[in-house]
């Protein structure tokens, strides 16, 4: 198993909590990418990180993993906002360390993380500046758990945790046997189209219809940063016909907003993409969108 040679540090997350962070690639580079998994994901367990770790180190950038609150099954009782409040926690110590750069990468879930934080200031909400953001895997979670056996017992809760949220009792956990502990809010926000998590689902309106959370317009069309969108084309957990013109209608939505939106489709790659052969592509995906999209 490929390994990962760095520094281990820590962060303020608040004035009276500290995390875990740990830095690879060049070490020395004051250009940074921080990365964040997605659901059930921990520090360092997605299969392509060490490639991406010595791919970045030789293109000139340090690579920052940390632990988060949702990691593993903590993303039953927290939330994108959690998340990226995190996330900017991180960020900030960087750049008060030294990084001129920073760029903020997403592993399925960590991609809503990354459109979340970056059309924050869209929604008045103040977060430490990034230079970019790359989402690796932005599929829908709302459509996967719809069909998905394995989360059945999510759907069926998904009536009783909509009560609960219009009550202003969304922080309340659910007593269905749902394999963890899931509170309300955070099991509506994943299966409901008025949920906060639901960026990427393929039936999205570009404009505002009062039943979802998320139209186009809003979030790709009000990113503040360039982003990148990585789709891999055997994904097992999308559920999109034509994923080109999904991945064309999200990028002319964006090209009104004041960051503009790459795609790219990793050929023969699955969610993870857990063939290592396939590693190079998306490293070189990324590292050649960097090159071009970051300003240095």
């Amino acid at each position: 198993m490929a390994t990962i040679k760095g520094e281990l540090g820590i962060f303020p997350v608040s004035p009276d909590r500290k995390h875990p962070y740990f830095i690879s690639g060049d070490l020395s580079s004051t250009k940074a990418l921080i990365f964040i998994g997605g659901l059930f994901n921990g520090m360092s367990d997605v299969p392509y990180l060490p490639a991406l770790s010595e791919a970045l180190g030789t293109a000139g950038w340090k690579f920052a993993q940390f632990h988060w609150t949702s990691a593993y099954e903590g993303f039953g009782t927290s939330s994108l906002d959690t998340d990226v409040r995190e996330l900017s926690a991180l960020v900030a110590h960087l750049r008060e360390n030294g990084a001129t750069k920073v760029v903020i990468m997403g592993h399925s879930t960590g991609s809503q993380d990354v459109i979340h934080y970056l059309t924050a200031r869209a929604r008045g909400v103040t977060l430490a500046p990034v230079d970019g953001g790359i989402m690796q895997a932005p599929v829908s979670d709302r459509e996967h758990f719809a069909i998905d056996a394995s989360t059945a017992s999510w759907t069926a809760a998904l009536p009783r945790a909509t009560e609960l949220v219009k009550a202003g009792k969304g922080s309340e956990i659910l007593e269905a046997d749902l394999g963890l502990r899931m509170s309300a809010y955070r099991l509506w926000s994943l299966l409901s189209p008025s949920g906060e998590d639901d960026y990427f689902s393929s039936d999205l309106p570009i404009e505002a219809d009062g039943v979802h959370a998320h139209p186009l317009s809003a979030s790709f069309g009000k990113l503040a940063s360039p982003a990148l969108a990585l789709f891999s084309s055997k994904d097992e957990y999308a559920h999109v016909a034509d994923i080109p013109a999904l991945l064309a209608r999200w990028t002319q939505v964006a090209s009104g907003s004041p960051g503009q939106l790459s795609t790219h489709i990793i050929e023969g790659a699955t969610h993870a993409v857990d063939d290592a052969s396939l590693h190079p592509l998306l490293t070189s995906a990324v590292i050649g969108w960097l090159g071009q999209s970051i300003q240095l």
